[in-house]
């Protein structure tokens, strides 16, 4: 009993862990991996996508177009235990096959999760989804998972060096947005109303810590959407937003 305890506190564990570099909710995660029983074509569950790959592979990773292809995911190895802390075996007392595998939180804005897998160092499609299309501009296979579409109106990145300004306010204002990327100059951007009382701009922003804050006409408005807020020199109050 007291080896099952320590085996299960030992997993526990290992998932807090790879939910804190994941960023994703303990709980949640553990919930994830808890229905993680084969290796198979991705699932979505809510607000993840589950990647897996047979653990006969000695390393495997998967990259996001939505990512600009720029990072390598490693998949984590689920190897299933029996209460000693003994690999399981088979009824011919073969160790059962392990699992990779990686959790993925669903970016907002997108229909479909377009993605590669490098299983060791080779770049190819998934091998466990049939779901592929050709991605002419860089002239490779890229497999698909289809999404559900959802986006929360609040200033965030939205894609590598680039920034979706939101402002909720009456229908039929100028609104314009400023700060420290552009001298705060109050008339280089001013946001769209995409419906009664929404209005978004995206801007390019090079990596780095940006003070802004909305103006319509002379009067400075704050982002509602965003509590990272800041004092300035001049004391009045900027929000935040970070490019990494």
């Amino acid at each position: 009993m007291k080896q099952r305890k320590l085996l299960l506190i030992g997993l526990a564990l290992c998932a807090c862990l790879a939910a804190s570099a994941a960023d994703i909710e303990a709980v949640t995660y553990s919930k994830l991996v808890s229905g993680i029983s084969r290796a198979r074509a991705p699932v979505v569950d809510g607000r993840y996508a589950v990647f897996t790959a047979k653990g006969s592979a000695r390393h495997a990773g998967v990259a996001f177009e939505h990512e600009n292809w720029q990072t390598i995911h490693t998949l984590q190895r689920i190897v299933r235990k029996d209460e000693f802390g003994k690999p399981q075996k088979d009824s011919n007392g073969k160790p059962l096959e392990s699992i990779l595998f990686y959790i993925a939180e669903i970016p907002e804005g997108v229909h479909q999760i377009r993605y590669r897998m490098v299983i060791d160092g080779l770049w190819s499609t998934d091998p466990l989804n049939a779901a592929s299309e050709y991605d002419y501009p860089n002239g490779i296979q890229v497999s698909v998972l289809p999404v559900e579409f959802f986006q929360s109106f609040q200033t965030q990145n939205v894609n590598i060096g680039k920034v979706r300004f939101v402002y909720e306010g009456e229908s039929g204002a100028v609104i314009r947005v400023a700060g420290t990327f552009n001298n705060w100059d109050p008339f280089m951007y001013e946001l769209e109303e995409t419906s009664p009382g929404r209005y978004e701009l995206a801007v390019p922003l090079p990596k780095g810590t940006w003070y802004y804050s909305y103006y319509e006409g002379s009067n400075r408005l704050p982002d509602n959407t965003n509590p990272e807020r800041v004092y300035t020199r001049d004391g009045r109050v900027a929000s935040v937003v970070v490019v990494e």
